[in-house]
């Protein structure tokens, strides 16, 4: 795999699994000593994560932990220096105001993603209300995705937050068909239990198994 694989620890979800034992050329960035992050990033944090990723590319494959850092995707698409869109596979919108100051939140990251990021053209997000057609969705751009396990049913993955209905093989349809004559940036793929991680190391190191082996195809 020509791009990185990059797992980063904000909780113990990973050590209960065992999807990248024996995977080549993967990084791992643990983050699980670095304060202020549990659904809100603060300044002081923000600056110690954009260390700890700086040498890194968005690129490739990245497992960002919990739902509850989901906000970690707005530190990587930072890294885009070309016009691109966003695809979002998530069971909430992510696009809350900040409640307080104007700090990062895992409800609000898409949010501030929008409002930041002169790159990021457009956000099309699955999950929530009607899902858009893959056919509206430009080819002229590059995408960056990512995937909040939270869209699945709970048939296929356990994580911090409710739920959707969506089923692997209609998450594995729509990625593949988004792929189709669209350049593909990279994709960063959280929803993982950092508050159950032993109850659902087995049902999420299936579906992280199931997603890496899927996309790495296609780096």
């Amino acid at each position: 795999m020509k791009n990185n694989i990059i797992i980063m620890k904000m909780t113990d979800a990973y050590e209960y699994q065992s999807f990248l034992n024996e995977k080549e050329n993967i990084i791992t960035i643990d983050c699980r000593n670095v304060s202020g992050t549990r659904c809100y990033l603060d300044d002081e944090a923000k600056v110690k994560i954009r260390n700890l990723i700086s040498a890194y590319s968005p690129s490739g494959i990245h497992f960002i932990d919990s739902g509850n850092y989901h906000y970690l995707t707005l530190l990587w698409l930072e890294k885009i220096d070309t016009d691109f869109n966003l695809i979002l596979f998530d069971h909430h919108p992510d696009n809350q105001p900040p409640s307080f100051g104007q700090i990062t939140s895992c409800g609000g990251w898409v949010l501030e993603s929008t409002d930041t990021l002169p790159h990021l053209k457009q956000v099309f997000t699955f999950g929530v209300g009607q899902d858009p057609d893959i056919n509206d969705i430009p080819t002229n751009l590059p995408i960056y995705i990512s995937i909040d396990k939270d869209i699945l049913s709970t048939d296929y993955a356990i994580t911090d937050w409710d739920q959707g209905d969506m089923t692997v093989p209609e998450l594995i349809n729509y990625l593949f068909n988004l792929f189709n004559s669209r350049d593909l940036i990279g994709v960063d793929i959280c929803g993982d239990s950092g508050e159950m991680a032993i109850d659902g190391a087995c049902i999420n190191n299936q579906i992280n198994q199931t997603l890496f082996d899927f996309l790495s195809n296609f780096f």
